[in-house]
């Protein structure tokens, strides 16, 4: 209970108590200045400490702490040296307040982390410096002797917020601190070790860390490779080897010698402490040149990094404001470990390697660079979305059914591949889809899509990606689509989404005025104007455009079943067969239908020749059996028909081979044995239940199916460290003796070569004789006795042939 206050009541009813912020508060951190308000002026009041508070709010096991005269209506509490626990304010004026409601809490505030990861670091690096608390948000102090002010917000500013708390003591306060992880910048601060000084700035708490700064290795950097060569128009890649730093400047050609220069900050992702990292630096030789503005040409991505957890920033470029486009010739390249705005001797006197790039001409396009292809509709979704860092434009082609053609039938896929060693820096910007977004509306490089036909006095239709939707009839920019731009290979693969066209058409939408229909015949060209900035020389020589053209028919679509259908055999092989115009890969599904007898439905792919041939099992019917049949594929083409079941030719067995290895064992070998099975069919699954059993024991029981021609092997452990004996086995095949036989392991003998294997009796009187070929003629001497080792039969017919062979002796 609360001890009685001398001359007055024992509580202060309107006493509160607020924090630096001024809001009020009920738990404080020891050390931290708690404001008293709602105090009389001139009364005294105690401080005291409570243990804890009963269920009406008295203070419990309490004592006196503190005293004060109130000096007007507030007073600052410094609670530095209090225990942590339970505190309430006593005074007048109590008018019947608990003590529990005139309380606060008081906790002391722990560092369970604050340090550098690292015992060192070098003065050219950074370390890893963490805290952890058991407070929010909070300032702290930081101060390290042989450290000044500058030192130490060169060390803590770039992850904190920093302001000067005593600058004649040389003390930083780090301000709005969390827990976390942060950089500690070690740069040019001298070498030595530093105790660091860590306080909070409004409680008692404080801690140390230290760290030796050590003399950094000088970083090497240099070109990975020699000169780097590329074509004008493609991504020129120019690799960076970093040691010891993660850091380094690339220029890229010289005002003197080039015209042109752009100097680069090159990041590698990895520190590289003690080896060395790369950094591939991916030139956009089209963007690059960008009106010579440094800002321009780092935001349009010109320069980016092979592995996008490295970086490269445009830090400096000169050049000509108009210039456009780089030339063709070489351009100086250089790496330095240090640059500095306006000052150029800093790059020249930390230069470490040098290099050429070279940028060649263009090659014109073949005439053939272009080959359209098609793919069936339900592949259009996957190949769209096609990602290259996940797969391979030739996994692309093949996993989508990508097909060369000279038909599409309407809806299925029309792309175009092109075959080219250029052009290709125009496509590098990943998250352009189309040639609209990937800016490419120029009449100097196109995609044209021109009709064959046209009326009395008009030209032929023609769509093409120069210009734009508002002003540029049949404009199809937006619908031709950038599936992949592989440099490396020399292919682009484009999607003309020529259904997106129609529809445009059928809008009238888009200024499209011609549509694309079915049964005309359309020529499909990449064009490159003569007068072109990037056109070939021979372009240019010859005053010709560049034009690269394949012709590609549209076709409505066509879905056929043969006639043949009409009688399907009543075999395991039964074949629903047809053509179609669609394209290969696309599925077909059909359903054969007799009332009463069965309901089957299979799947199929069009073949490359535009056939299609879907397996049906009809071998538990019989001939004469009335059936319909529906077919259909994926693009809704469909067919039907009506017909009987015809007599089919019944399906041969499996056939069956076992051989024991070695084939002639002797004791203490480890015996195995193989049951090669095979389809003679040369169409049609057979499937038959195979059990093999040795000795008394099923080494094998399974279910053995093979399509028609296909064969497969059952191994078996037969025996390990052999004894001598004979050893029965027996192969049975849907519940019936397929093979059986004994397995012989015979004891190792000196009697082979032995006088006996040549006795008197060979070649003797009786030679040519009738006993010629008795048995004296291979005697029991001869090895008989001892059992015929192996599976076998015919073993008289092995010795008199002279050979080491061994059959199989088959009890059927």
């Amino acid at each position: 209970m609360s001890a009685a206050f001398a001359g007055g009541a024992a509580a202060a009813e309107n006493a509160e108590f607020e924090d630096s912020d001024g809001n009020v508060a009920s738990g404080f951190y020891e050390g931290q200045t708690v404001t008293i308000t709602g105090l009389n002026d001139g009364d005294q009041y105690d401080i005291r400490y409570a243990e804890d508070f009963d269920n009406n709010g008295e203070a419990e096991n309490d004592r006196f702490e503190d005293e004060f005269t109130a000096d007007g209506s507030t007073h600052e509490l410094d609670t530095t040296g209090y225990e942590t626990g339970y505190y309430y304010i006593s005074g007048p004026n109590d008018a019947g307040e608990s003590d529990e409601n005139r309380s606060f809490e008081l906790r002391s505030m722990e560092f369970r982390t604050a340090g550098f990861a690292d015992d060192t670091v070098d003065n050219d690096e950074n370390a890893t410096f963490e805290l952890d608390t058991n407070r929010g948000t909070y300032d702290l102090n930081v101060s390290a002797d042989g450290l000044d002010e500058d030192n130490l917000d060169s060390i803590f500013g770039e992850d904190f917020n920093t302001a000067m708390y005593d600058e004649e003591e040389e003390v930083l306060t780090l301000q709005n601190v969390e827990d976390g992880e942060f950089n500690a910048n070690f740069t040019d601060i001298d070498t030595g070790e530093y105790n660091f000084s860590i306080e909070s700035n409004d409680t008692s708490a404080e801690t140390n860390a230290s760290i030796e700064v050590t003399e950094g290795q000088a970083g090497g950097i240099e070109f990975s490779s020699s000169d780097v060569i590329e074509t004008r128009t493609n991504t020129a890649v120019i690799g960076v080897d970093l040691t010891d730093t993660d850091t380094g400047y690339l220029k890229v050609g010289t005002i003197d010698e080039a015209g042109y220069e752009a100097t680069l900050k090159v990041t590698d992702d990895d520190s590289n402490e003690d080896e060395t990292g790369t950094v591939l630096v991916q030139m956009n030789t089209i963007a690059a040149a960008m009106d010579g503005n440094a800002a321009t040409v780092d935001s349009s991505g010109a320069f980016t990094t092979a592995d996008t957890d490295d970086s490269v920033e445009v830090v400096a470029i000169d050049g000509n404001d108009d210039l456009n486009s780089l030339g063709t010739g070489d351009y100086p390249l250089s790496v330095s470990s240090d640059w500095e705005d306006g000052s150029p001797s800093v790059y020249d006197d930390n230069e470490q390697d040098t290099s050429y790039l070279t940028l060649e001409q263009r090659e014109a396009l073949g005439s053939d660079a272009v080959t359209a292809h098609t793919a069936p509709a339900d592949s259009l979704s996957d190949i769209q979305n096609f990602d290259p860092d996940d797969q391979t434009i030739a996994g692309l082609i093949e996993d989508e059914n990508i097909s060369e053609t000279d038909t599409v039938a309407q809806n299925d896929g029309l792309l175009v591949s092109v075959d080219s060693d250029s052009l290709h820096a125009f496509f590098a910007d990943d998250d352009a889809e189309t040639f609209e977004e990937a800016g490419l509306n120029t009449s100097a490089f196109n995609l044209t899509i021109s009709g064959e036909d046209s009326g009395p006095n008009a030209n032929p239709p023609e769509w093409t990606t120069t210009g734009n939707d508002t002003v540029t009839d049949n404009y199809i920019g937006d619908n031709v689509e950038i599936v992949e731009s592989n440099q490396s290979t020399g292919t682009m693969l484009f999607h003309i989404n020529y259904v997106g066209i129609q529809s445009d058409y059928d809008n009238a939408d888009l200024n499209v005025t011609d549509n694309i229909s079915t049964d005309e015949t359309y020529d499909v060209s990449l064009n490159v104007d003569q007068d072109w900035e990037y056109a070939s020389d021979e372009a240019q020589d010859n005053e010709e455009d560049e034009v690269s053209t394949d012709t590609v028919t549209l076709e409505d679509r066509e879905f056929d079943l043969d006639s043949s259908n009409e009688e399907l055999p009543a075999s395991a092989t039964a074949t629903v067969s047809g053509e179609t115009n669609v394209a290969p890969g696309t599925e077909v599904t059909d359903r054969l239908r007799s009332s009463g007898n069965f309901t089957q439905s299979e799947s199929a792919y069009v073949a490359d020749d535009g056939t299609f041939e879907i397996a049906h099992d009809l071998s538990e019917y019989s001939a004469d059996i009335p059936y319909s049949l529906n077919a259909e594929e994926d693009g809704g083409a469909s067919d039907s028909l009506n017909g009987k079941t015809i007599g089919g030719e019944e399906l041969q067995s499996l056939t069956y081979d076992v051989t024991p290895d070695p084939a002639e064992p002797v004791v203490g070998d480890d015996v195995t044995g193989t049951i090669a099975v095979e389809n003679p069919n040369d169409e049609g699954a057979v499937s038959e239940d195979v059990e093999f059993v040795f000795d008394g024991e099923t080494l094998y029981n399974d279910t053995v199916e093979l399509e028609g021609g296909a064969s497969t092997s059952v191994d078996a452990t037969l025996l390990e460290d052999a004894e001598a004996g004979d050893y029965e086995w027996e192969l049975i095949v849907d519940g019936e003796t397929e093979e059986s036989g004994t397995l012989t392991v015979a004891e190792e003998s000196d009697d082979s070569g032995s006088d006996d294997s040549g006795s008197d009796d060979s070649g003797s009187d009786d030679s040519g004789s009738d006993d010629s070929g008795s048995d004296d003629s291979g005697s029991d001497d001869s090895g008989s006795s001892d059992g015929t080792p192996g599976f076998g039969v015919g073993v008289a017919l092995v010795a008199l042939l002279g050979a080491a062979m061994l059959a199989l002796r088959r009890q059927n």
